[in-house]
């Protein structure tokens, strides 16, 4: 038998679709077909994609190379952007300047080899911050581009009525899919069956943001929204630096800030850090210079201690906007990017209703919720328009919810 050194390179099955989540922190992917749901390597190795923008050298570029520059070399990575599409901003790249479109021209044009070696066909789910003349333009760009867009939705409307049939049917979030680790973030509290509505709950680099949106048997209508920029994934990264930089301080009398490659690892490792806090596990972090090193092991309360003041901040805006709905919702769904932050989940348990469930959403919930929509607009069974206030769903997902047992709650994380 001959064997050949040459590569195979994978064959996709092209009727599979794809769900694309952007936010001003990064791009997301997931793919459906067959009744398997992947994960789209938008940068291979790497899931995701950082929404950042460097000039370091005259070529811009975007994604984890530029995110590898944010705090060594601040002046030349730009961030952002998304908020400020089709807007007469500048974003400022080293010695350069660029508009937010041009930005977003750059992000579609990385996206683009992975997205097209994938499907045929897209859909793109966006921030509930955005406006209309900022979708147009979105979409223009990615037609730019000739990505095989069938459509955009509004991203937590999207998830919310993707999983209609969860709080039809009066399951936690985590009963359709695989057990929650140990120490899940929240406890869930007992919910029940029918229609109703639910707040989600989604973080990026510009705010934090909720939407409040009605679930009936064949509709998700959106209630309310708020946007909380001052409590944004950069507050929450900025202020776990400094205190850790400040812990490293106290303990050898030497500052990672004062390093632009410490600073620079310290600031890398925080995403695997959130991670693990997310399921209750100790961090480890550890800085490295030329002259010394710190490795610092840290404990979740420890973590959630730095982030008091932004939690807080956050459950009482999550409260005020509450407050101001007809009844409070059933539940609370915080995407994967907002039950990271540290003590963000416990906080809100801590301002609901006694009769609100708090839980936290997988990691692709958001894209897979957009690959769902695809079909249905091949099928025309949904309009060719931005999708943000009302969304129906498929009768299936109305057959499918029945009600039962209310579970009982779990042990919340301290």
């Amino acid at each position: 038998m001959l064997w050949s050194s040459k590569k195979t390179e994978p064959v996709h099955d092209r009727s599979r679709v794809l769900g694309l989540d952007l936010t001003s922190s990064r791009a997301r992917a997931v793919s459906v077909g067959g009744g398997k749901v992947r994960t789209v390597l938008l940068e291979d190795p790497h899931e995701e994609m950082p929404m950042f923008l460097a000039c370091e050298k005259r070529t811009p570029v975007v994604g984890r190379e530029a995110y590898s520059l944010i705090r060594r070399m601040p002046h030349a990575v730009g961030s952002n952007f998304l908020p400020s599409v089709s807007q007469p901003k500048e974003v400022r790249a080293g010695r350069y300047a660029f508009t937010p479109d041009a930005c977003l021209d750059l992000v579609f044009a990385k996206l683009k080899p992975a997205i097209a070696a994938e499907t045929d066909a897209m859909a793109l789910v966006l921030p509930t911050y955005l406006a209309p003349n900022q979708i147009t333009r979105l979409v223009e760009l990615a037609q730019r581009y000739k990505l095989p867009l069938k459509g955009t939705a509004a991203s937590l409307l999207a998830v919310a009525a993707h999983r209609a049939a969860i709080l039809l049917a009066g399951k936690p979030q985590g009963a359709l899919e695989k057990a929650p680790p140990a120490g899940w973030v929240v406890p869930m509290r007992p919910v029940s069956g029918g229609p109703g509505s639910v707040l989600l709950i989604d973080a990026d680099e510009f705010a934090l943001t909720a939407a409040a949106i009605h679930v009936e048997r064949d509709v998700a209508k959106l209630v309310a929204q708020a946007c909380w920029p001052r409590v944004a994934v950069r507050a929450w990264k900025d202020k776990l630096l400094d205190s850790v930089a400040d812990r490293c301080v106290r303990l050898c009398r030497r500052d990672p800030r004062d390093s632009a490659d410490a600073e620079q690892s310290l600031f890398e490792q925080l995403d695997d850090a959130l991670d693990r806090l997310r399921t209750g596990q100790r961090v480890n972090l550890t800085i490295r210079t030329a002259h010394w090193y710190q490795d610092l092991l840290l404990q979740p309360d420890e973590l959630d201690g730095y982030c008091a003041a932004l939690s807080q901040a956050g459950a009482e805006s999550v409260r005020e906007l509450i407050a101001s709905l007809p009844a409070p919702p059933r539940a609370v769904w915080l995407t994967h990017s907002a039950g990271r932050l540290p003590g963000l989940g416990l906080a809100i348990h801590q301002a609901t209703p006694e009769g609100t469930a708090v839980e936290v959403l997988p990691v692709g919930a958001v894209a897979h919720a957009a690959a769902a929509l695809v079909p249905r607009w091949l099928s025309a069974d949904l309009p060719r328009t931005h999708l943000d206030t009302t969304l129906p769903f498929p009768p299936v997902a109305v057959r499918e919810a029945k009600p039962t047992e209310a579970p009982k709650a779990n042990p919340a994380r301290g």
